[in-house]
């Protein structure tokens, strides 16, 4: 596996993390383009002229999906695609922006630039964590989570609706109540009315957040193409490369597994489902790395309050090869097979066809997280830009990329930043504690070196005590007759000094309690709507 060193999510407020550094965009992108040329042939047909339709189709679905959705469509920069891609959630200015790097690496180098929203992930919370201003006084400091919406039920986004109309429109103005609390007007106060508003047009609460996000994108100078993963899935050359897999599946099996393994080794992981489960083997039937489902209804009537489970729920998709078939199930319910073997592309192609129809049909295939990545990075873009959690399951992805396909790994970026909330977090840091705990066990266990000089009773019970540690009994009688003797000299220095150790275990309380407040203040993965705009804008734009 490659090496290569992840970076860490930088602590410090304003600081920026990306490896390589983005003045060396340039050279990726040369280098990227040297390794596709040096690629040898998939199934009888060069890389580049796949990677060309793939582009081509990924394009105009995603130049489709804003026609459709009456947004305003980016012209791109050239040809090439530089791509990006993240949940339709609610995350931290460190997230948001590779979005705004994305649009500014694109102009740079003439590319296009793609964010794909990866709706076919599922939805994991339906609140937003929320530092409340009692922290700073509470005794537990806290953030809290406020709900947007009920329920969870592990949907992905796609099939996900709004389950509680009432509790989602109040929840911008509730929040944003708490917010200025600490003294500012959060960007929620404008962003929320912009979710609502998309609400009014659709049911689906990821799409709420991401038409709502790109309208504050378009209006601080980032206009990327954007193409949900669900749109992506039902295109004709996704259809081939998911085909070609499936039929591939025993050998991609292997090397999937092998891969997993040698990179838990590597790292020394002993979960068995980090950095991702092995995949499953029942009989003949061999799980594939995608998601299947039956589309649901966009409605949750019978969702309870108290975050009962959706009604869609992804399933692992096992396949079965025979030759003139690939077999699909999604736990013990038979799908339709699809045609085998898969030859070179073509858009008529009879998978293609089948595929397209089980789309009709309400029979969803979705890729996983590493499938997204292995798709984008093969058949879309000349670079991917990463976070900090995409770079370090990528090196995965570059091992299947060598094993399976017998090529090199495009390179990517790993970019993240931090700012942090404008909050007033006390001037406390962990060197306070360490000096205050050694002061504190050091006048425990070592009180002569603190009493003052001049005592004769305290020199008397020092000089006892430091004979008693130059001594070396031989037996065992003589080693505990020694250490009760130094206990009890240790005891009689402590003795005048008990205030002083009970004034400095009430520092290190109150130290601890700062420290904890303080980790609520400066948490990094608040939010961005949390934020001023004054405070956010400046720091997103500077990626354009």
């Amino acid at each position: 596996m490659s090496g290569r060193v992840v970076p860490h999510a930088p602590i410090e407020d304003g600081a920026v993390a990306a490896e390589p550094p983005l003045p060396e965009v340039g050279r990726l992108l040369a280098e990227n383009r040297r390794r596709l040329e040096r690629a040898p042939p998939l199934a009888g047909q060069s890389w580049t002229d796949l990677q060309r339709e793939a582009r081509r189709s990924a394009v105009e679905a995603a130049r489709e999906f804003f026609r459709r959705r009456g947004e305003p469509v980016p012209e791109g920069f050239g040809e090439g695609l530089i791509l990006a891609g993240h949940q339709p959630e609610l995350f931290h200015p460190g997230v948001w922006v590779k979005n705004f790097a994305l649009h500014g690496l694109a102009r740079r180098h003439g590319r296009t630039p793609i964010n794909l929203v990866v709706d076919n992930d599922s939805v994991k919370t339906t609140a937003l964590r929320v530092p409340t201003p009692a922290a700073v006084r509470s005794e537990n400091p806290h953030a809290v989570l406020i709900p947007f919406d009920h329920g969870s039920g592990e949907a992905p986004w796609e099939e996900r609706p709004i389950a509680d109309r009432a509790l989602f429109d109040g929840f911008g103005e509730a929040t944003a109540a708490v917010v200025r609390q600490w003294g500012f007007e959060p960007l929620l106060t404008d962003f929320w009315p912009l979710v609502r508003q998309e609400a009014e047009r659709t049911l689906l609460l990821g799409e709420c957040f991401a038409a709502a996000r790109r309208e504050l994108e378009r209006r601080w100078g980032c206009h990327n193409l954007e193409l949900p993963v669900s749109v992506l899935c039902g295109t004709a050359p996704f259809a081939w490369f998911a085909a070609h897999l499936l039929a591939e599946l025993p050998r991609f099996h292997a090397v999937y597994n092998d891969a997993v393994r040698e990179y838990r080794r590597r790292h020394g992981i002993r979960s068995r489902n980090h950095p991702v489960p092995d995949l499953a083997a029942e009989g003949d039937w061999l799980e594939a790395p995608f998601w299947g489902w039956r589309a649901g209804p966009l409605t949750l009537p019978s969702l309870p309050a108290d975050g009962g489970e959706g009604r869609v729920r992804r399933g692992r998709l096992f396949a079965r090869t025979r030759p003139d078939w690939i077999e699909l199930r999604i736990g013990e319910e038979m799908w339709p097979a699809l045609p085998a073997p898969v030859v070179a592309w073509s858009p008529d192609h009879a998978t293609t066809a089948a595929w397209a129809e089980r789309e009709r049909q309400g029979l969803k295939v979705r890729s996983r997280a590493l499938t997204n990545t292995l798709y984008a990075r093969l058949f879309l873009g000349d670079l991917f830009i990463h976070g900090i959690g995409g770079g370090k399951y990528d090196e995965l992805t570059d091992e299947l990329i060598q094993r399976f396909y017998g090529r090199e790994p495009p390179a990517f970026l790993i970019l993240s930043a931090t700012r942090l909330l404008p909050l007033q977090a006390p001037p406390v840091g962990p060197d306070d504690r360490r000096r205050l705990a050694h002061e504190r066990r050091d006048l425990h266990w070592n009180p002569q070196r603190h009493l003052p000089p001049g005592n004769g009773e305290i020199k008397e019970w020092t000089a006892r005590k430091q004979a008693l540690i130059a001594a070396t009994p031989q037996d065992a009688a003589g080693r505990r007759e020694r250490f009760l003797a130094l206990r009890a000299a240790t005891a009689e220095l402590r003795a005048p000094l008990m205030k002083e150790e009970q004034r400095l275990r009430t520092e290190l309380t109150e130290v601890d309690r700062r420290l904890a407040t303080a980790a609520v203040m400066r948490r990094r993965d608040y939010a961005f709507c949390l934020y001023p705009e004054a405070l956010l804008r400046p720091f997103c734009k500077q990626f354009l």
